[in-house]
C-alpha cells in the first residue's frame, strides 16, 4: 500500500426526495422541510404505511435526458437513478473532459433490491401450480411459462441487481476496477469506503462510488412491512419520521441515489480538480451481543477516528443513521455516548433522513453528498420533526433552524443495517 495516497472527492451528484442535483437537495436540506408525503402508488395496494419520500418526478425527467435513451431502455429504476447521479457528479469532476486513463477509472456501488413487476408474478405462481396438490410447482409447466413469456433483455439487464455498476461502468467508459455491494442499509457508506481504499491501495486513480435505490414497489413493501421496522401509520404523516423523538414509531422509505467521484490527491491536483472534501477514514463491523447496535456502532466509529488517524476532539459534527426506529435510535446516541464521553453532550448530532425518508442503499451516499455541503457552506440543517425530546437522550441535536458552524472541519457519518451491523465513514475539509 502507498501510504502517501490520499483520496479526495471531486465530483457529486444527487437525486433525492428533496430534488434532482446538488442546489435542489441542499436548498432542500436548508429548509428543514420534510418532504415524505402520501404515496398514491401505495395507497392504491392498501400497504399499511402508504407514505414514502418521492423523487419529483418532472425534475427528474428533464435530467433523465443525459442518458442515452437505447441504453436507458436496458435500465431498472434504480439504476436509471443512478446513471443520472453520476452524470452528474462527472459533470461536476470534469471527467468528460480531462484526459483520464479508462484502466484507472473504477465503479464501486451498492443496490439492493431488484425490480419486477409483482402482479405478473403472482398470476405466473398460479398458473405454474401443479394439479397433485396445492402449494407444489409443475416445474415443466413453470419453465415452459418462463421461457414463453420472459423478455431475456428485461431480465439480463433489469432484474440482475449487480449489473448496475456494469451500467455506469459502459455510460462512462471505466475499464477498471467494478463491484456492486448487495449490503442494504450500510450499502452506499461502503462502497464509498470500498473505493477509497480501492485507491488508496493504487489499483484506481479515480472511482465512481456510491448508491441507489427505488423501493416504492409492491414486493418490497411487502417484504420489509413483515420485518416490523416500519413506521405506523396515523395523523401528520408527513411528521411521522421522527430521529431521536419520543414518539419515534419507525423508518420511513424513499427513493434515490447519490454518486461521488473520488480520486487520489495528486492526480486531481495535476488535472486542475476542484476538491470538495477528503475520505479519511472508514470502518464496517458486525453486529454482537446479540444484534445490538450500541456495541457495533461504537466499535465502528472509533475503527473510523482510527483509520483517519484522528483523536475524538478532531470530530466537529456526527452525521447520524438517524433511522426514526426506537432501537437504532436509542442504540446511536449511547453509542455516541460511550465513544465521546463528556464531548457528547456538545457535539452537534444531526439525522436527515427526517428530511427524504430511508432510502436503503443509497442513504449513506446521500448523506455523504448532504455532509459535503455542510463542510462547504458552513451550515448544519436541523433535525426535521423533533417535537418531543426523549429525556434519555442528552445529546446536541440540531433542531429548528439551520445552524451556523462556519469553523467545522470533520464528519463522521454513520449506517446501521437491517441486523445491528455498522459502518462509519470520516470526511474532512
Amino acid at each position: 500500500m502507498e501510504k502517501d495516497r490520499r483520496v479526495v472527492i471531486t465530483g457529486r451528484g444527487v437525486v433525492s426526495p428533496l430534488g434532482v442535483g446538488l442546489l435542489s437537495h441542499c436548498e432542500g436540506l436548508l429548509a428543514g422541510r420534510s418532504v415524505i408525503l402520501q404515496c398514491e402508488r401505495l395507497s392504491s395496494l392498501g400497504v399499511p404505511l402508504a407514505i414514502a419520500g418521492q423523487i419529483p418526478e418532472e425534475e427528474f425527467e428533464q435530467s433523465a435526458r443525459l442518458i442515452p435513451r437505447k441504453q436507458r431502455k436496458l435500465m431498472n429504476r434504480a439504476t436509471v437513478l443512478a446513471a443520472v447521479a453520476s452524470c452528474l457528479a462527472s459533470e461536476e469532476a470534469g471527467i468528460g473532459y480531462a484526459r483520464i486513463d479508462p484502466t484507472r477509472l473504477g465503479v464501486i456501488f451498492a443496490t439492493w433490491f431488484t425490480s419486477y413487476e409483482f402482479l405478473p408474478f403472482i398470476r405466473y405462481l398460479g398458473e405454474t401450480e401443479s394439479e397433485q396438490g396445492s402449494c407444489r410447482m409443475n416445474a415443466e409447466r413453470a419453465n415452459r411459462r418462463w421461457m414463453e413469456t420472459m423478455n431475456p433483455v428485461d431480465y439480463s439487464l433489469k432484474v440482475l441487481p449487480n449489473l448496475a455498476a456494469g451500467h455506469l461502468a459502459i455510460l462512462h467508459q471505466a475499464q477498471g476496477y467494478s463491484r456492486l455491494l448487495a449490503d442494504g442499509w450500510r450499502g452506499g457508506l461502503l462502497a464509498v469506503a470500498q473505493a477509497a481504499e480501492t485507491i488508496r491501495h493504487g489499483e484506481l486513480d479515480m472511482a465512481l462510488a456510491g448508491g441507489a435505490e427505488a423501493p416504492l414497489e409492491e414486493g418490497v413493501i411487502c417484504d420489509l412491512s413483515g420485518l416490523e421496522v416500519m413506521a405506523k401509520g396515523g395523523e401528520d404523516h408527513d411528521r411521522i419520521c421522527r430521529p431521536f423523538d419520543v414518539r419515534r414509531s419507525g423508518l420511513v422509505l424513499g427513493e434515490g441515489a447519490a454518486v461521488v467521484v473520488l480520486e487520489e490527491r495528486d492526480h486531481a491536483l495535476e488535472r486542475g480538480a476542484t476538491i470538495h472534501g477528503e475520505v479519511a477514514g472508514s470502518a464496517s463491523v458486525a453486529s454482537s451481543r446479540g444484534g445490538q447496535g450500541e456495541d457495533s456502532l461504537s466499535r465502528s466509529m472509533k475503527k473510523a477516528l482510527g483509520d483517519a488517524g484522528m483523536s475524538l476532539e478532531d470530530v466537529d459534527v456526527i452525521h447520524a443513521n438517524g433511522d426514526s426506529t426506537y432501537e437504532n435510535d436509542r442504540a446511536e446516541w449511547l453509542a455516541i455516548r460511550r465513544v465521546f464521553g463528556e464531548k457528547a453532550s456538545h457535539l452537534p448530532v444531526v439525522a436527515t433522513k427526517s428530511l427524504h425518508g430511508h432510502l436503503l442503499s443509497a442513504a449513506g451516499a446521500v448523506e455523504l453528498v448532504s455532509s459535503l455541503m455542510m463542510l462547504e457552506r458552513g451550515v448544519i440543517p436541523p433535525i426535521a420533526n423533533y417535537d418531543s425530546p426523549d429525556p434519555e437522550c442528552d445529546l446536541d441535536l440540531v433542531q429548528g433552524l439551520p445552524r451556523k458552524a462556519p469553523g467545522i472541519k470533520s464528519i463522521i457519518l454513520n449506517a446501521v443495517g437491517l441486523f445491528g451491523e455498522a459502518a462509519s465513514l470520516v470526511i474532512v475539509r
